[in-house]
């Protein structure tokens, strides 16, 4: 899943486009990354949530989810 906020908006349309969704945040990215965590994390399903930002990092793994930095990504992708 991508949150996108404010004028990243605008390149991209909410929606599933193959196996990503991409979910607008109405006001503020954070409150709705943590609230799409906590959502798929009582579903059961298992959630990462890759951020730089320590204080979204703790909120995010207040809902059960797993909080990752960027360098885990940038070495998934090498």
């Amino acid at each position: 899943m991508l949150v996108l906020e404010g004028a990243a908006k605008a390149g991209v349309r909410a929606g599933r486009d193959a196996h990503v969704r991409c979910v607008h945040a109405p006001k503020d990215g954070d409150a709705t990354i943590v609230a799409q965590a906590r959502e798929a994390a009582e579903a059961g399903r298992r959630v990462a949530v890759v951020s730089a930002d320590r204080a979204l990092q703790a909120r995010v793994a207040a809902t059960g989810a797993l909080a990752l930095g960027p360098q885990w990504l940038l070495d998934q992708l090498e």
